[in-house]
């Protein structure tokens, strides 16, 4: 057999062999896959479950609708201290809170859930809570987040709910499922909104509420009310606590309009209400408006203060609604008394005729140029004898002027920048140089000398740079150097002379100058040559600088009244900076000055500006110096910072950027919530935050345990008033540092005085009569004393022959004053320089004065009065005008009490209210332009209950609403299905505090602005006790830890922003929770 016959064979017999083994093994398996027993089918369990299912999502809905509802109407904003209370997290109670509720009414609802079918019952069911930790672990099952449109629908997923099926009382299917709902219920929405309205209540003036808005509100009235009282409205209080309460419900409703896209109707309804008895009874007092522009402006507050918002019906004080000028409204500053100050300087300097001199002459250098035409400088001389033997020690060279002959021509001179040649000449020099060498050879010393000559030709030039001054722009002058000008004076026609006498001759000649030159000993340095200029000269540029003084004197910047207040800008600065600007327009330097006189005259008025420019520069530093004095005294009298009133004034314009904003209060449309678009409607129990105390009786919302209580509490300092308190001398001394704190200005006791003997003009008083006659003694004294420095002004002056004509000067110039007061009062405001000036003039000349003479005396006399005003002896005792102005008060009050008649009230109450009161801005007092004031108001609130409303969008049976309520209850239900509620946290009241600050500002003199019935504190009667307080968290009102059932921290005696008082004696330390509040967390 072939080896290929074998291979056949194989190949044929092995296939067949594995073939039916392979069908041998088939057979045999689908033999036992068909005698296998096939599982009975159940159709009957997954029915059951199937629909349960179904069941227990629905009622998953349901539960998470009730939940909704339950927990809006009880909310936790607080965990309870008990055992319930630690499971939840206090940074997300609510909603830690809403979860529980969610899982709780999901197992009692999944317990009524059952299906049977064909015998078997299928229910659903969770785990129930029994202990805390239980309900922990039921919260983590359930999520829940914000959905739909806005947010206004939940998403919840409940897990591990056990669906479970039985036949005859034996488990035949269990399954563990997790249910998704979505709900659309606004809970959370609303929860947020109200959060949201609760920030906004405690916002600062830095951020949208309500604390911007009030401040708005505020400072409407205050300017109303202070330019009213600065216009002559015997006005006591510019901002009372009236006014407080009254913006600060107009703010919160407008905070409410911003929040949930409509306030609160009652309390709109009740705000008018209150707006027409505030303002009536700001119109109609005791004594009325005695000026009837003032009686307009009033009545224009009370009309603005009461006109309805748009469409939300928030009364509101319109912009602009009355003819007080708005805080943002400028004032014109001036530079006056400065300017006479500096053109006293520059008479005292005899700066005029110094500029002059300077102008009408020439700053002169002498200066050459040399070349070497022969010889030269030796070289250094040898040693005596063996150069190995000799050490050079020094040497000099002496060079000495042989012979000096003229020469026709030379080396060019170089004229420095700015001269022009005045004198040039070339000369031959022939020098001789001796040079000396000293040598040193074992202790012994010698010299050798060597010599030579050199032939220098030299250049030399007398150069000039005429007119100079810094003053004035070195502009050319057309005629220099010949006669001419208004007074056909020399112009420099004669520096030419001057500089061969005072520069060539006085150097030794022109021979001794090149000699020097070639020697390299020319002194080269600049000196000045005096021309002569017409005696006509100083009074013509006299003459144009009195109009140029009045000019500068009326020169003004625009400030804003507002920042003027705030410190926030600085007039001095401006002016400087404004007369910078103007300097070449005012100096009037043509392009070419026709003659010298021209660059003087322009040179006297540069310098006069470069002066005024000088002390508003320093005014500006005082300026500085002073608002810095001024932080500091408000803040050792507990006052605001300057950075608390910049941002109070800019808050009065973000509350008006904020009405369109969105963060600040865009209202959706028709009324809804500008976020959620919810139609929602707020209710505050009581609708008005008042001051005055609220029981039971009053608001329903109100509970027998909470009664009475302080819906609204307020503070108001103002920190300048009339009489002077602590707070005053502070502010004062920090602005006028120069004075003792217990000093007065004399115009203040000027007033007072009169307003003292006009009080006694209608009815006597021993008391008042007595503190008069003191203040009458430190006035007169006073009086005197300024009297005699200005007798002193004249004798310097040379005015009047001796002291007693001098005086006689004085007398005469008061003589038109015939009372104390009315004289104190024309030396306080000036007006007495002109008829003392005339007065002198009449009584030492019968000819008459110059203008220039007359200028002179009326400048100094002016500058010598302001300035015993602002030193020592210009000022009056302060105790005798406090002593004075506070018995005055005392006697007014008696008397109206006693039923006077309206005319004499009136009349008793106009004089005191003629004493100035508020802060002079811009000191020393010539340039006082304005008077500001400060008050702090302080606010603190708290609802009995504060509930907002809004379309569950899934209602139950009858309701259809929402509610979301805080009240201050505590939020119960049955956790552990003991029968009894469970304190799970509180509805924690909406409660609030803020803190801003009004500048008022109106203009000099006149009245001033601030209260001036010596209450600088004007406290609510629900006041807490004000005191600094260390806490780490910030102040809500609320006293926690939470006390269950009467029981645990003592902290929970009350929920109002009131301290209880404490029990303990001094000394005991408390708890810092409990500790009452103070300004310094504010």
């Amino acid at each position: 057999m072939s080896r290929r016959g074998f291979e056949l064979g194989t190949r044929g017999r092995v296939p067949f062999a594995l073939v039916g083994v392979l069908l041998v093994l088939s057979s045999a398996l689908f033999a036992s896959a068909v005698d296998r027993p096939q599982p009975t089918p159940e159709p009957a369990v997954d029915l059951a479950v199937e629909r349960t299912t179904a069941d227990a999502r629905a009622a998953v809905r349901t539960a998470v609708a009730d939940a909704g509802v339950a927990a809006a109407s009880d909310p936790v904003l607080t965990p309870a201290n008990n055992e319930w209370g630690d499971v939840l997290d206090p940074e997300t109670a609510f909603e830690d809170a809403l979860r529980a509720r969610i899982y709780l009414a999901a197992r009692e609802r999944l317990g009524s859930v059952a299906r049977t079918h064909r015998g078997v019952t299928a229910n659903a069911s969770l785990a129930p809570t029994p202990t805390p930790e239980a309900l922990g672990e039921a919260i983590e099952r359930v999520e829940v987040e914000r959905t739909g449109p806005k947010g206004t629908s939940l998403r919840v997923e409940i897990s591990n709910v056990t669906v479970q099926a039985t036949d005859d009382g034996r488990v035949v299917g269990t399954e563990r499922v997790s249910f998704t709902v979505v709900v659309a219920t606004p809970v959370l929405a609303v929860h947020d909104r109200v959060e949201a309205y609760q920030e906004r209540l405690k916002a600062g003036v830095a951020e949208p509420g309500l604390g911007q808005r009030l401040t708005a509100r505020l400072y409407a009235v205050a300017w109303a009310r202070g330019y009213a009282q600065y216009g002559g409205a015997p006005i006591d209080n510019v901002v009372a606590n009236r006014h407080v309460e009254l913006m600060a419900n107009g703010a919160i409703l407008g905070v409410q309009r911003s929040t949930f896209g409509r306030s609160d109707p009652d309390g709109r309804q009740a705000l008018l209400g209150a707006m027409a008895a505030v303002g009536i009874q700001d119109l109609v007092s005791a004594r009325g408006p005695a000026d009837p522009g003032v009686n307009k402006l009033l009545q224009q507050q009370l009309r603005s203060a009461t006109a309805p918002a748009e469409s939300a019906g928030v009364p509101g004080l319109a912009s602009g609604g009355t003819d007080a000028p708005a805080p943002n409204e400028t004032i014109d500053v001036s530079v006056g008394l400065s300017a006479d100050r500096a053109f006293r300087e520059l008479l005292r300097e005899e700066a005029i005729n110094g500029t002059i001199d300077s102008v009408y002459g020439a700053r002169v250098r002498t200066v050459a140029a040399t070349e070497r035409v022969s010889g030269g400088k030796p070289d250094r001389p040898g040693p005596p004898d063996d150069p190995n033997s000799w050490e050079f020690r020094a040497e000099t060279t002496d060079t000495d002027v042989i012979d000096v002959s003229n020469a026709t021509r030379g080396p060019s001179v170089t004229v420095p920048s700015g001269y022009h040649r005045l004198d040039t000449y070339v000369r031959w020099v022939r020098l001789r140089h001796e040079r000396r060498a000293v040598w040193y050879h074992n202790g012994s010393v010698n010299a050798t000398t060597r010599t030579s000559t050199e032939t220098e030709r030299v250049t030399v030039a007398v150069v000039g740079d005429h007119a100079v001054t810094r003053h004035a722009p070195d502009n050319p002058i057309a005629t220099v150097h010949e006669r001419g000008g208004p007074f056909d004076g020399p112009n420099l026609a004669d520096v030419p002379g001057k500089v061969r006498e005072e520069v060539l001759d006085a150097g030794g000649g022109r021979d001794a100058l090149a000699g020097r030159a070639a020697r390299g000993a020319l002194d080269t340095s600049p000196r000045s040559i005096d021309g002569e200029w017409p005696g006509e000269v100083s009074p013509w540029i006299y003459g144009g600088l009195v109009d140029l003084r009045r000019t500068v004197r009326n020169a003004s910047v625009s400030v804003s009244r507002g920042k003027m207040g705030t410190h926030e800008v600085n007039p001095g600065a401006k002016l400087a900076a404004h007369l910078r600007d103007r300097r070449a327009a005012l100096v009037g330097a043509p392009s070419t000055y026709p003659h010298v006189a021209a660059k003087a005259r322009a040179a006297v008025r540069g310098r006069y500006l470069d002066l005024v420019i000088a002390r508003l520069e320093d005014r500006a530093d005082e300026r500085s110096k002073r608002e810095a004095a001024l932080a500091d005294a408000l803040e050792s009298v507990g006052g605001p910072s300057l950075s608390q009133l910049r941002s109070g004034y800019d808050a009065r314009r973000a509350a008006d950027r904020g009405s369109s904003s969105g963060s600040g209060g865009r209202v959706g449309e028709s009324g809804t919530d500008p976020v959620t678009g919810l139609d929602m409607h707020v209710d505050g129990a009581p609708p008005y935050l008042t001051l005055t105390e609220v029981k039971t009786g009053d608001v329903t919302a109100v509970r027998d345990e909470d009664s009475p209580t302080y819906p609204l509490t307020a503070r108001n300092v103002n920190y300048v008033t009339i009489p002077y308190g602590d707070a005053t001398d502070a502010v004062l001394t920090a602005l006028m540092p120069g004075g003792s704190s217990r000093e007065r200005r004399l115009v203040t006791a000027a007033r007072a005085l009169r307003a003292a003997n006009e009080t006694l003009d209608h009815r006597p008083n021993a008391t008042v009569e007595e503190r008069r006659d003191r203040l009458r003694v430190k006035l007169d004294s006073t009086v005197d004393a300024i009297r005699d420095a200005l007798g002193r002004k004249l004798r310097r002056l040379r005015v009047g022959n001796g002291s007693a004509q001098r005086d006689r000067i004085v007398d005469d110039g008061l003589s038109q004053w015939d009372t104390l007061d009315g004289r104190a009062l024309a030396l306080s405001n000036g007006s007495v320089i002109d008829p003392i000036v005339a007065a002198a003039e009449e009584r030492t000349t019968d000819d008459g004065w110059t203008t220039r003479e007359r200028d002179r005396v009326r400048l100094r006399l002016r500058t010598a009065l302001y300035d015993s005003l602002e030193s020592e002896r210009g000022k009056v005792s302060g105790p005798a005008v406090t002593g004075a102005t506070e018995h005055v008060k005392a006697a007014v009050r008696k008397r109206v009490k006693s039923e006077v008649s309206g005319v004499l009230e009136r009349q008793f109450n106009e004089s005191v209210n003629q004493i100035p009161a508020g802060i002079p801005l811009a000191p020393p007092l010539g340039n006082w332009v304005a008077t500001m004031n400060v008050w702090s108001v302080t606010v603190r609130g708290q609802y009995a209950r504060f509930a907002v409303e809004t379309p569950r969008r899934t209602p139950g049976a009858g309701d259809a609403s929402l509610n979301y309520v805080r009240d201050g209850s505590n939020a119960t239900l049955d956790i552990d299905e003991d029968g009894e509620a469970d304190v799970l946290g509180r509805a924690s009241r909406v409660t609030f505090t803020t803190r801003t600050s009004v500048v008022v500002v109106v203009p000099a003199g006149g009245t001033g602005v601030g209260d001036i019935d010596g209450k600088a504190i004007e406290e609510s009667k629900g006041w807490a006790i004000p005191g600094p307080v260390d806490r780490e968290r910030p102040w809500t009102g609320e006293k926690y830890p939470l006390s269950i059932n009467g029981s645990g921290d003592t902290c929970d005696r009350s929920d109002g922003p009131d301290a209880p008082v404490d029990p303990r004696p001094a000394g005991v330390e408390t708890d810092p929770e409990c500790r009452a509040e103070s300004d310094s967390d504010l």
